[in-house]
């Protein structure tokens, strides 16, 4: 699905990203974590093109991003930071209506399927549709991020520490929501996290970072059980709850 092949990134002669040469593969739940400044933020900022590679190449579905139409590309590419950005003078129903409104979808088809999505995450359309963001909880808020990044079936979804700044609680119920939402749509989802448990919970495959490098990447069982380091066992061991 995506291929990164010798990907390096340097920023006034310092290495940001060095040789990353790894596969993510279509409809994984894939995986960055490491350290603060490890580069995993990076590393999924190039799949949509917000920062663009020194080296090497990622290939899309075989084309190189660089190929793309960086319009269609990230039409095709759904995104969810940990800043809920939704735009503050839109209702719920016109944030999620977004990107169905660019590709000109029908209107009634938008409408029937954001209320079908705002269900499937426990918001009563009734009661959310009409709200604005500044009505909502942080929790209901990246719910609505959460569904305007999936509503146009994109090939990709990108989630950038997206839980980090919730309470346990809303956190744990959103790890849930992402992991069945993943499960049904089969979207190719890549979620960086610096939280190992939210990991080992989530992940497919995990891809450890430091300093720019990929120190292993494999199943949670693999990591768990497999190190290839005393950083990989140490880091597991620290940030397991």
């Amino acid at each position: 699905m995506i291929k990164y092949q010798n990907v390096s990134l340097y920023k006034a002669n310092n290495a940001i990203l060095q040789n990353l040469t790894f596969e993510i593969k279509a409809q994984e739940f894939f995986v960055l974590i490491g350290p603060s400044g490890s580069g995993k933020t990076t590393t999924i900022k190039l799949i949509n093109r917000l920062i663009e590679q020194t080296d090497g190449d990622i290939l899309f579905q075989g084309k190189r991003l660089k190929d793309f139409d960086l319009r269609e590309l990230r039409l095709e590419t759904g995104y969810v930071l940990q800043q809920i950005a939704l735009f503050p003078n839109l209702t719920v129903e016109e944030n999620i209506a977004l990107i169905p409104d660019m590709k000109k979808w029908n209107k009634t088809d938008t409408l029937n399927k954001t209320k079908i999505l705002l269900s499937k995450v426990g918001l009563n359309p009734t009661h959310y549709l009409h709200r604005l963001p500044h009505e909502l909880s942080g929790g209901e808020r990246q719910r609505v991020g959460i569904l305007r990044a999936i509503i146009a079936n994109p090939k990709v979804l990108l989630m950038d520490e997206p839980f980090s700044a919730l309470d346990p609680i809303s956190r744990a119920q959103l790890q849930e929501l992402i992991k069945t939402l993943h499960q049904e749509y089969q979207m190719t989802t890549v979620f960086v996290t610096h939280d190992m448990e939210e990991a080992l919970k989530l992940a497919d495959r995990i891809c450890l970072m430091k300093a720019g490098k990929i120190i292993q990447i494999g199943t949670p069982e693999e990591l768990h059980h497999q190190p290839t380091s005393t950083f990989v066992s140490d880091f597991i061991q620290k940030r397991k709850m």
